[in-house]
Order: C-alpha cells, then structure tokens, then sequence
C-alpha cells in the first residue's frame, strides 16, 4: 500500500496548526504585571470610574499618579482585592473547630 507522503505532511502540518492555536491562547491571559490607567482599574475591580476617583483620592487603593493621570498595576489591584476578601463560613468553622481541638 502507497500513501502519499503528502497526505502525511499535511497531517502533521494540521496536528501543528492545533498545537500553535492551544499554545496562543494560552498566552492571551493577561499579564499580571501589566499597568493601565482607569479602563483597567474598572474591568479588574469592577468599580464605576465616580468610585476608583474617590478611592484614590482617599488613597484607599493602590494607585499611580504621574502627569496628571491615574496609573493601576493589575497585580496590585489583584492584592487589594484578595486582601479585603471575608472569610467563607466554612472557613470559619473549620478555624473555630481547629481551635477547640
């Protein structure tokens, strides 16, 4: 049986097409050093555009101020996020259960 050696090339060249697709969309996450200015700051937080100005003026989150315009680091904003996280109930059972024991 003759296969085509170009049916086989073209079969490895599609399984490497797959491959390069996997890989490009893995590296579309965003960088957690990546700096922006308010768009960011709103799709990272959540926050209206009204509420990062008063909390920046506040200086209740972490924030640049350079020329007259405001600079977010995404992995600060990432921190201040987590930092303000309640704990779960769960968690606080199983603190309070590990405290009895």
């Amino acid at each position: 049986m003759n296969t085509n050696p170009f049916e086989i090339l073209e079969a490895k060249l599609d399984a490497l097409a797959v491959d390069v697709r996997t890989l490009k969309s893995r590296t579309k996450e965003a960088p957690t050093d990546e700096i922006g200015g308010l768009e960011l700051a709103e799709a990272v937080t959540g926050l209206s555009r009204s509420t990062l100005y008063k909390k920046t003026h506040r200086r209740e989150i972490p924030h640049r101020h350079v020329g007259g315009r405001l600079y977010f680091k995404r992995a600060e904003l990432l921190a201040w996020l987590e930092a303000g996280r309640r704990p779960m109930a769960e968690e606080i059972a199983h603190e309070r259960m590990a405290g009895n024991k």
